[in-house]
């Protein structure tokens, strides 16, 4: 069953200018409900814990996708992730683009994002 409010997660995960645990504790909460690949609590903790994780959980979430991401480690550093369906760049592509204040966070929060996309009918 799905109780959380994913576009409220997704607003404030953009909005977030710093790290936050509570935020990120929502997060792992709205992977694990809505990513199928995320199967447990654990797997919602990988996903976030590092770069890598977050790497995976997409491979496993969203399969063939190609994944864009960039930032900067300075002070107020943001990442910035951008996955496309497929390795092209057509107009039809499915794009889920998001930012974060560390990499798993703006990996995790476009994943949100294309999935979120699906539960609304787009494809």
């Amino acid at each position: 069953m799905v109780t959380t409010d994913l576009n409220a997660i997704l607003a404030r995960c953009e909005a977030a200018t710093a790290p936050d645990p509570a935020l990120d504790a929502e997060l792992r909460t709205a992977l694990h409900e809505h990513a199928s690949s995320v199967e447990s609590a654990a797997d919602a903790d990988r996903a976030m814990a590092s770069a890598d994780g977050a790497l995976a959980m997409v491979a496993r979430a969203l399969p063939g996708w190609s994944i864009i991401l960039r930032g900067g480690t300075g002070p107020g550093g943001h990442w910035h992730c951008v996955l496309r369906e497929g390795e092209g760049q057509h107009d039809d592509q499915t794009v889920a683009a998001a930012r974060g204040n560390t990499p798993a966070m703006a990996i995790a929060t476009a994943t949100l994002k294309a999935i979120a996309g699906f539960e609304a009918g787009y494809r």
